[in-house]
């Protein structure tokens, strides 16, 4: 299995992305007939202990980072990040493609994902992953809070998941 992963590894590695090459994969893929404006934030804040808010004035204090894995020139997974406050960093749009699920690559998203809260000196990572999303956060240490959203998301149901980033 080791070995399997790290060729894995070698061949398709995460790379830093921009919004332009991802937005397709969003808008056909994770989140296909969206009535709402795909944006690279969202106004989304997570408000300890388990709410969730809306904070437009996020947009004028942080900026977002994107991620690709690529199978050749194939997109086949993305994510981004960004911070929702100054010590707080947010998982979103976590996308693999069907046929490569089950290899370990959302892990690697959600490590890059991690490793930049890390380096922007944020304490805690959250997302709202779906349901069939929870299992990969939650093989990364997050942990689901609170009940499961169903109202006012597109494509729920969603909960809250929250990690804390440990340094060493």
């Amino acid at each position: 299995m080791f070995s399997f992963l790290y060729t894995l590894y070698i061949i398709m590695k995460c790379m830093k992305s921009t919004f332009d090459e991802i937005y397709n994969t969003w808008h056909d893929k994770l989140w296909p007939a969206r009535v709402s404006k795909i944006e690279p934030m969202s106004s989304l804040y997570w408000e300890h202990p388990n709410t969730i808010i809306k904070d437009k004035t996020i947009f004028d204090k942080y900026s977002p980072t994107f991620w690709t894995i690529k199978d050749g020139d194939k997109i086949v997974g993305v994510n981004s990040g960004f911070r929702t406050e100054e010590k707080v960093y947010r998982s979103r749009g976590l996308y693999v493609e069907l046929e490569y699920r089950g290899q370990g690559l959302s892990q690697l998203l959600l490590r890059q994902t991690i490793n930049q809260g890390k380096q922007e000196d944020c304490h805690w990572i959250w997302s709202m992953p779906r349901k069939t999303a929870l299992p990969a956060y939650q093989k990364m240490g997050f942990k689901k809070r609170g009940k499961w959203l169903e109202e006012k998301v597109e494509f729920g149901p969603n909960c809250l998941a929250t990690r804390q980033i440990i340094y060493k």
